[in-house]
């Protein structure tokens, strides 16, 4: 069973792009990358960058207010042949298994969503918390 063995946040970035528009802020949209996958023995290492961006309104053409971006890794432990089958199933076709991909959202939003919180509060945005736990369902 795939567990967490270790998370780091390795830098952040918060800007404004607009301070006249931080009163007219909506909650952000947040974007998960899962911009690499490695394994080691039975450790897979999944490198994320994790951006919450703040718009003045909902439209396409909104106006951008501000923007958080963390990054890092998530370490997950299994068995050998199970995170080198995660691995080998990455360089395929760039995806995690649902209940992988679970696991680490999970864990950008909790740990992400403390961290860019303080951050928000600082720049004066909107705190990007998810509370609800992930659940994937693959395509039927």
């Amino acid at each position: 069973m795939m567990t967490l063995a270790g998370f780091a946040i390795s830098k952040t970035e918060g800007t404004i792009s607009s301070p006249d528009a931080l009163l007219k802020q909506r909650y952000p949209r947040l974007n998960y990358n899962f911009a690499t996958v490695e394994a080691s023995s039975d450790v897979l290492k999944v490198g994320y960058e994790f951006s919450a961006t703040y718009f003045d309104g909902d439209a396409e053409s909104s106006k951008k207010v501000g923007e958080l971006k963390l990054s890092g890794s998530v370490e997950l432990k299994d068995s050998k042949d199970s995170v080198a089958s995660i691995a080998k199933k990455w360089k395929e076709d760039k995806t995690l298994p649902p209940e992988v991909a679970e696991i680490v959202l999970d864990n950008l939003n909790f740990r992400c969503g403390a961290a860019a919180t303080l951050m928000a509060y600082s720049l004066g945005l909107i705190p990007p918390l998810v509370i609800s736990k992930t659940k994937i369902e693959e395509k039927k």
